[in-house]
């Protein structure tokens, strides 16, 4: 029996390459063949052991933004998922369990059983093939499956995931819409796919912001729709912000930042009376002190955590891509064998360079980036 090959974070900063059976499968579950998994900080974070204590801990197999090829599926899977073999299909993070509070209203990604794929289950569960970095993966039968278009090259489709962030988090979450003005802090791969999805969705004002390191990354926010980018190291952001709008501030404040708590204290001074700040980016052991706690009461600001997206938005990154993948590809930065995870995720962290800034990183397992 073929078997498949797997990267396993076996401890921070640790992976090893490990062979595992491939599962039979039942009437209502399936086997995906990967084609790429799409890394982002969670990954990094993830890798250096910051999430050990979280999750499925470890050893695991990494990688939540998976997409691949049906290999096998049992018909009542094949029915429910309107999917056959060979099809190719993108994956959701959660896998909902559908009874509890939340997913029965609807809120499935904050589903209390907390199963899903590259950070819940690690190897020690059954049938072990719970992650991205591998060559196959088992698809349980209450996985969320999206079909894929078949002519969009594997690195620009594996936006999918975080594009769907992005849609939830500015769209959904924020409430952006025509005219709005918004802030995203952080120009990240998210951050970069927000302002076009915030261009996307008619907002008139779209200030990004990001240190010195992040120029290029801040050139490419330009080139997706922002409007003007701010380097918060060469001038005050708030005070800019003020400048930009006329004193009128912003009508929305997504940080995506990763580990600043700045970025978060600053939105409340970046943001209208009755505006809302969308929290988004992990900090890790970052605690944010001091926090201005009247400034929110007295000017009703709204702060939203979010996590992940949705079936809504994923099958709206999903239409974006194939309308607008061209314009996309840019953010497609660096792609990566299976046996070369370290360097995907070390790439991604910036703790090595070869050159180009990493934006949006992928791991090429069965295609081609």
């Amino acid at each position: 029996m073929p078997k498949a090959l797997a990267a396993v974070l076996e401890s921070p900063r640790n992976f090893q390459l490990r062979e595992f059976a491939i599962p039979e499968i039942g009437e209502d579950d399936a086997v995906l063949r990967v084609e790429a998994c799409g890394l982002c900080g969670t990954d990094y974070e993830q890798w250096l052991g910051h999430l050990k204590d979280w999750g499925g801990g470890m050893p695991i197999i990494p990688g939540h933004e998976v997409m691949g090829f049906i290999e096998r599926i049992g018909p009542q899977a094949a029915k429910l998922w309107n999917v056959k073999e060979g099809d190719r299909v993108a994956i959701e993070p959660v896998i909902p369990c559908g009874h509890c509070e939340d997913c029965v209203q609807g809120a499935y990604t904050r589903c209390r059983s907390d199963k899903g794929y590259g950070l819940y289950q690690n190897i020690h569960v059954a049938p072990s093939l719970w992650g991205g970095y591998a060559t196959h993966l088992y698809l349980h039968p209450r996985t969320m499956v999206h079909k894929l278009p078949s002519q969009v090259p594997t690195d620009v489709m594996t936006l999918f995931n975080p594009l769907s962030n992005a849609i939830r988090w500015v769209y959904e979450a924020g409430g952006v819409g025509l005219g709005s003005s918004v802030v995203i802090a952080g120009p990240g791969q998210r951050g970069l796919l927000a302002v076009a999805a915030a261009k996307r969705a008619g907002a008139a004002t779209i200030i990004v912001t990001g240190t010195t390191r992040d120029g290029a990354r801040l050139q490419l926010a330009e080139r997706l729709g922002a409007t003007a980018t701010i380097d918060v190291q060469a001038e005050d952001p708030v005070e800019r912000v003020m400048a930009l709008t006329g004193g009128k501030l912003v009508d929305v404040v997504l940080d995506v930042s990763a580990g600043a708590v700045a970025p978060v204290v600053q939105a409340i001074d970046m943001v209208k009376r009755g505006g809302r700040i969308v929290l988004a980016g992990l900090k890790g052991q970052n605690k944010l002190n001091d926090f201005p706690v009247d400034k929110v009461v007295f000017r009703e600001i709204e702060l939203v955590g979010v996590l992940s997206a949705g079936w809504r938005p994923t099958e709206l990154a999903i239409q974006m891509i194939g309308e607008s993948g061209a314009e996309l590809r840019a953010l497609c930065s660096h792609s990566f064998p299976l046996e070369q995870a370290t360097d995907a995720v070390r790439s991604l962290g910036r703790e090595s360079s070869d050159g180009r800034e990493a934006v949006h990183v992928t791991l090429c397992v069965n295609g081609i980036g």
